[in-house]
């Protein structure tokens, strides 16, 4: 009978599989073989096959950076990986996330400035009545403080593998989104994000009438402005970086504190130097108000 053992080093499997699924998604999902891989770092088969199995470490400063260089994928996602501290689904998510976020401001630029401009005013004016009705003083924002406001959508935790969240629509105006279960990552957390202002910018558009008509090449413009500010409001931002200490890696602290993925913090703090600050003050909720209870962990 043959003894099965576990995996010596399970973060390298993931990392390989990272590589790969990268590797395909670059070439329209074309099939990549495991020594293309393995040349990267110059392995030959016996190692290439040990790395894919998680029977050799992939762990030292030049092995990562050459894959981050050669698969032109920010050196921190490879390194979260490689550490364990990321698994494939939520890596994949950064690397996606990075190369959307500039691709949307491009096509933004298309309305011009003023338009631009006005679309923040109003997403970020929306996003503060949010804070004020959450009470929100204090990051992370947990998602169930801000769903319980949108009565027409639900979440549900279920076992799904193929993709983090999903909008499932239950009957007319009414949907769910449905969850990855198990561990929480912030990237599921703004997966779920984005599907809820898929929701509110697109679909029902029509119940929020300060949001203004719908312009398609800023629709995607303003659903990133929804989740960056509902996430990470840049007063809040400001507040946190002036605390922390600038020896450390500063988008790895506010990614843990506000509980967001990195590239998400990053583009707050480009957004946060591009735009004036008199533009973006957050107002603080009401401490006296009716309390809403008891945060839901999410």
């Amino acid at each position: 009978m043959k003894r099965t053992e576990s995996t010596k080093f399970p973060s390298s499997v993931q990392l390989f599989k990272f590589c790969q699924k990268v590797m395909m998604h670059q070439r329209g999902n074309k099939r990549v073989n495991d020594q293309e891989i393995g040349n990267i770092l110059e392995f030959n088969p016996s190692d290439c096959s040990h790395w894919k199995r998680g029977e050799k470490s992939v762990r030292s400063v030049f092995s990562l950076a050459k894959l981050a260089e050669t698969l032109k994928v920010e050196s921190a996602i490879i390194h979260d990986l490689a550490t364990g501290a990321s698994l494939i689904d939520e890596a994949f998510f950064e690397y996606q996330e990075s190369n959307t976020l500039a691709q949307v401001i491009e096509k933004a630029k298309a309305s011009g400035t003023d338009a631009m401009l006005a679309a923040q005013n109003r997403v970020e004016s929306f996003v503060t009545q949010l804070h004020a009705q959450c009470q929100f003083t204090t990051p992370p924002l947990y998602l169930p403080e801000v769903l319980r406001f949108f009565s027409f959508v639900q979440m549900q935790p279920i076992d799904m593998i193929d993709r983090l969240s999903r909008i499932l629509r239950t009957k007319p105006g009414h949907y769910a989104i449905n969850y990855r279960k198990g561990d929480l990552k912030s990237q599921t957390r703004m997966s779920v994000l984005k599907d809820l202002s898929r929701i509110i910018f697109e679909a029902e558009r029509s119940r929020f009438p300060e949001l203004g008509a719908l312009n398609e090449s800023l629709l995607a413009y303003e659903q990133l402005l929804f989740i960056a500010n509902l996430l990470v409001p840049k007063a809040m931002l400001r507040e946190e970086m002036g605390r922390l200490d600038n020896r450390r890696n500063v988008v790895s602290e506010l990614s843990a504190l506000f509980w967001v993925p990195k590239s998400l913090v990053c583009f707050q703090i480009q957004e946060s130097v591009r735009t004036p600050a008199v533009n973006m003050n957050v107002s603080r909720p009401n401490t006296t108000s009716s309390n809403i209870g008891a945060r839901d962990a999410m």
